[in-house]
């Protein structure tokens, strides 16, 4: 950011290396700042983290569980917000659930395992994929995603689960996990979650069904020559057994060539059923690896570690943001009003690089205006602020001040 505003041509070329100096100065400040942040994350996450490897000295009282729980969130959404996410609502929910899934899998969610959840999402766009559609016919098509998605899930306590009768979970009750993902299908949020189950889609029980049907009549109508005969049979021998007061009959030769061909029929059916039931689960199973293949490709980051990929994130949106700001304000003599402001930096990138952003131009001031690199001149007609760049001397001279006054220790 700091070569494009330079290559810009504002300043001119004998305050370029105090503008760069400047740029240094403000994001090793804003790097200070956010590396508070993240460690304040760390902290409140400490008691719910599964993934802990350091051995704990002290135990978390219910208040003390409820407190961090509370910062936890408190500071995250700070950060998303900061790094401009934006929380996924119950419409967008519904979308994914209801919308046909572009895996061509139905999943289910049991939101009721869930004791707190919150997702945030940055960046809409469509990627191209290609989908099968009947037969062999395959198309090209967009597929709505979302760039970053960011998901925190508290489950319910084991007492929960037990009530449930849930056994061998693949998380801890009570635990909090915290994940990030990239290029999420809208219509494929469910695969998200930790508790998604795989469920077959009703064409593919449709296909799977009228499979099994076609297949068991043939059968049947195969094989039931042979089960009619060994019914005769073994009816006659109960009669007879019935009928001589206990004595077990001999079979005679064609008896014994009935019950034979009726229990093939019996294991021609068996082995039939055994085979439905077989392709059922390796279905499930292609199911399943398509969604640990995507899974695997899209996940970014988790627990803990994923403070570290939204705080970077968010100091370098704080940061550009400021650096913009700062300088469009810079090189406008006579001050710029916010709308103003936000117009001109949207312009020039759609001027310079053919961009369309929408810019933040409410933190950028914000920023501005607590480290005091900018100042409201005067109000223009419209009866709004109108705002003016400190020099830039000026500016690296209040953010040294800012830096030397970090740590104060007196001797």
């Amino acid at each position: 950011m700091v070569g494009f505003l330079c290559k810009e041509g504002t300043p001119g070329s004998e305050d370029r290396e105090i503008f760069r100096t400047f740029c240094n100065m403000l994001a090793s400040i804003l790097h200070y700042e956010f590396h508070k942040k993240s460690e304040i994350l760390k902290e409140n996450y400490h008691p719910f983290n599964p993934d802990t490897d350091t051995r704990a000295f002290c135990s978390y009282s219910p208040e003390d569980l409820g407190r961090c729980e509370d910062n936890l969130l408190e500071n995250l959404k700070k950060i998303l917000n900061d790094a401009n996410y934006s929380q996924i609502t119950e419409k967008d929910l519904r979308y994914a659930i209801e919308k046909e899934s572009l895996f061509k899998i139905s999943l289910f969610v049991d939101f009721d395992d869930f004791e707190r959840q919150i997702i945030f999402c940055r960046g809409s766009g469509a990627e191209k994929k290609i989908v099968r559609k009947w037969f062999f016919r395959k198309a090209e098509t967009d597929i709505p995603v979302f760039k970053r998605a960011a998901m925190l899930i508290k489950f319910k306590d084991a007492a929960y689960f037990e009530t449930k009768k849930r056994k061998n979970l693949q998380f801890e009750p009570g635990s909090m996990i915290i994940k990030l993902f990239k290029n999420v299908p809208r219509a494929d949020m469910e695969m998200l979650f930790p508790n998604t189950q795989v469920r077959m889609k009703l064409k593919d029980k449709v296909l799977m069904g009228g499979s099994a049907v076609a297949g068991g009549v043939a059968v049947i109508l195969k094989a039931g020559a042979g089960l009619i005969a060994m019914a005769s049979v073994l009816w006659f021998m109960i009669a007879a057994f019935v009928m001589s007061g206990g004595r077990i009959p001999v079979p005679e030769s064609a008896e014994v060539s009935a019950m034979v061909g009726g229990v093939s029929a019996l294991a021609v059916i068996g082995a039939f059923i055994l085979k439905q039931w077989n392709s059922y689960k390796n279905r499930k199973i292609r199911f399943m690896k398509t969604l640990g293949d995507n899974l695997y490709f899209k996940n970014l980051d988790n627990n803990a570690g994923v403070f570290h990929h939204l705080t970077d994130a968010a100091e370098e949106e704080e940061c550009k943001e400021a650096m913009l700001g700062y300088y469009f304000l810079l090189r406008a003599e006579n001050g710029l009003s916010e709308s103003a402001l936000d117009d001109a930096v949207e312009d020039w990138f759609e001027k310079e690089y053919n961009i369309l952003i929408d810019f933040e131009i409410k933190d950028a001031l914000r920023k501005l205006k607590e480290l005091k690199l900018c100042r409201v001149a005067r109000q223009n007609e419209n009866g709004k602020d109108v705002y003016q760049a400190v020099s830039l001397n000026e500016a690296c001279k209040i953010l040294d001040d800012i830096w030397d006054n970090y740590f104060q220790f007196d001797v």
